[in-house]
């Protein structure tokens, strides 16, 4: 704990908590921990996942480090096993404390695109229609402006595209590219000028590509300022900010069409953050031309 918040050494605090787990695996405080450092320290997916699955009885034990280990199964493309421990779980979140709905979204968004590429359209849709829910036991309530709205309603739309119910398709897309929402999230309006696009909105989609990336190389520049936020779980290096900035440069690139820069921003992001997850989506999916 004192490499991190004193010296700032991550490695070094790191090696620590490996050491502490060593001699006590039975704190569930120790994982959360640890594989927050994992994050920031831009350790593989694989390998955090590995050592909270190692001790999963212990870290199921206590919500905030079960989170951890659900978040790893997702950064680590295990989409189904995430789903399966968010279902069949209750989960006591704080107030404000809304991010294990992102990751229920991201997991059940990443399982649809995986059934949508097998020409799986009834589970696909079964998938994206789930993203949109805000079960009980997450312990999450509904907003009033929800940013993960546009992706959800492209993704319903492109399933019905793909069975051939047009209106059905052109209903959502509507939905997507209008749903008003008070969020720069790059995935967000990324989604919503997808939308457009489909609905012949050309000239109003590459605006806001335009403006994707724009607001990306302006986060670039505020990126590298040192400074971390105040409680373990919260904490964010310039590195990941800088990955995030570059993510957001690549899906304005990819929805002008320009996919090998695209493939450069999304590398870069990667790099600075391996458990960048939509990141590691889009990469792959140009890595095999599905872009």
């Amino acid at each position: 704990w004192a490499y991190f918040r004193e010296k700032r050494d991550i490695q070094k605090a790191i090696d620590s908590y490996e050491r502490a787990i060593a001699c006590n695996s039975d704190n569930p405080r120790l994982f959360l921990e640890l594989d927050t450092l994992y994050e920031l320290g831009n350790v593989d997916p694989e390998r955090r996942l590995a050592m909270l699955e190692k001790h999963h009885d212990t870290v199921k034990s206590r919500n905030p480090s079960f989170l951890r280990e659900i978040m790893a199964f997702v950064a680590a493309g295990r989409y189904d096993d995430a789903i399966g421990h968010l279902s069949n779980n209750f989960f006591h979140v704080r107030e404000g404390g809304g991010e294990i709905h992102d990751v229920y979204v991201d997991a059940h968004i990443l399982a649809g695109l995986k059934r949508m590429a097998q020409e799986e359209y009834a589970a696909a849709l079964t998938h994206f229609q789930k993203a949109s829910e805000y079960p009980e036991n997450l312990s999450v309530g509904r907003p009033s402006n929800d940013p993960n709205a546009p992706q959800i309603a492209y993704r319903i739309a492109t399933v019905y595209e793909a069975q051939g119910l047009d209106a059905r398709a052109a209903e959502k897309y509507e939905e997507a590219a209008s749903r008003r929402v008070r969020s720069n999230r790059a995935q967000t309006r990324y989604h919503q000028a997808l939308a457009m696009r489909k609905l012949g909105r050309d000239d109003e989609a590459e605006c806001v590509f335009d403006e994707i990336i724009e607001n990306g190389r302006e986060r670039l520049t505020e990126a590298a300022a040192p400074d971390f936020f105040a409680k373990f779980g919260e904490e964010e290096t310039p590195e990941m900010r800088e990955a995030s900035a570059h993510f957001a440069i690549g899906l304005g690139l990819l929805g002008k069409g320009e996919v090998d820069e695209a493939a450069r921003e999304f590398e870069h992001a990667v790099a600075l953050n391996k458990s960048h997850v939509w990141a590691r989506y889009h990469l792959a999916q140009i890595g095999n031309g599905a872009e």
